[in-house]
């Protein structure tokens, strides 16, 4: 009889996948270590919304133990409100810097600016679906505070009509805009828009922001 085979070798199994990141990478230091969870919670609240991302996801994502979020944010929510502050922070500098160093509401600079920064707008948008009071997890507004007072000086200049509320007038424009982010692909499927060629489009957009700032202007 021939002689059996020798029975192949086991492979080896390979290495489970780190569960955190390798100690190399690590953030070391309180700021570093700040700056490491806001960036993962960023990042896991814009893809899945805060309500469905835990903390221990969180600091996997930045590669630090668990305990350091409740260290250095005390709870998931302070760390939310930290995130919405850096972003808010963000989009305001992006507004400005897109304005020519002027913050205007009503303008296709700030439309762009705003459309940069999508992960303030999806966090949000996940929030207020969860049923959560922006109030309750944001400081301040600081950029819709600075577009009231914008709007307010041009009316007491007579640019804008007196009879028209600024807050009304930042309130309507920022729908405008958020109406276009969350819901451009709907929007440019149901009125047509998505057959013409963009530049043709967003050429016809901007006109349509210009027009809404002359409307504001008061009656002659």
């Amino acid at each position: 009889m021939p002689a059996k085979a020798a029975p192949l070798p086991e492979r080896a199994s390979r290495p489970a996948k780190a569960a955190q990141a390798a100690p190399g990478t690590r953030p070391q230091g309180a700021r570093a270590v700040r700056e490491a969870l806001i960036r993962a919670a960023t990042e896991l609240f814009a893809r899945r919304g805060p309500g469905a991302v835990s903390v221990r996801e969180i600091a996997l994502h930045a590669g630090v133990n668990h305990g350091l979020v409740h260290r250095h944010f005390g709870s998931k929510d302070a760390l939310l409100s930290a995130v919405l502050t850096r972003l808010t922070e963000q989009l305001a500098v992006q507004a400005r810097v897109a304005g020519g160093g002027r913050l205007r509401p009503v303008s296709p600079q700030a439309f762009r600016a705003t459309r940069r920064q999508g992960a303030y707008w999806r966090i949000l948008a996940h929030a207020l679906l969860e049923g959560t009071d922006p109030g309750d997890v944001q400081q301040g507004f600081p950029m819709m505070s600075r577009f009231v007072e914008v709007v307010g000086r041009r009316k007491a200049a007579g640019q804008i009509d007196p009879a028209l509320d600024e807050r009304a007038l930042v309130a309507s424009a920022v729908a405008l805009a958020l109406g276009w982010l969350m819901f451009e692909p709907f929007l440019l499927a149901a009125t047509g828009l998505k057959n013409e060629a963009p530049r043709r489009r967003y050429r016809n957009l901007t006109l349509v922001w210009r027009r809404f700032e002359q409307m504001m202007a008061p009656p002659r």
